[in-house]
């Protein structure tokens, strides 16, 4: 019997590469204005302090901005609109060893007897790497689109664009 990990049997997330992604979308529709841990915590019904590791990490990816003091909060880098899940996921999960005989976060692996002859291995880092392509065919700022239903389901009040104003055009000379 092959034994597999739970990663491979799911292809689950962890829950702070979730709270990643969560994070990083509740700010996208907040854009430019700030938001506290507190209110994303309270959105979404996670932990304040786990979603307190995940900002500092974003902070120090350069994808949030953290400003301190009593106004301050939190907002979405510029960039980051830009930014593709599939970076995301490869900056926040540990561990895309989906079996034990890939190399782990250490570069360490299990020794398997089939090893030499074995296609699983192969079928499972394809999969891997079809997983993560795809993900990588979606930014932040896309995911966000369109905003009302998706503010209205996180509790905060819809985000109103304005209308480019067109310049005055001069009026028609009355030379005759």
């Amino acid at each position: 019997m092959v034994s597999v990990t739970r990663a491979a049997i799911a292809m689950r997330l962890t829950d702070y590469t979730d709270y990643s992604l969560r994070v990083m979308l509740y700010l996208a529709l907040r854009r430019d204005s700030l938001a506290t841990i507190q209110e994303i915590s309270d959105a979404y019904g996670v932990s304040k302090n786990h979603l307190m590791k995940v900002v500092q990490r974003l902070g120090e990816l350069g994808w949030i901005d953290t400003i301190r003091g009593r106004n301050g909060g939190l907002r979405l880098a510029q960039a980051s609109l830009d930014l593709s899940v599939g970076a995301v996921v490869r900056q926040t999960e540990s561990d895309f060893a989906l079996v034990g005989c890939f190399p782990d976060e250490h570069g360490e692996r299990r020794n398997c007897v089939i090893e030499p002859q074995c296609r699983l291995k192969h079928a499972l880092a394809a999969a891997r790497d079809a997983f993560l392509a795809e993900l990588d065919r979606h930014t932040i700022g896309e995911l966000v689109q369109p905003a009302g239903e998706l503010t209205g389901l996180l509790g905060l009040a819809p985000i109103q664009f304005m209308p480019r104003l067109q310049p005055a055009r001069p009026a028609p000379s009355r030379e005759h």
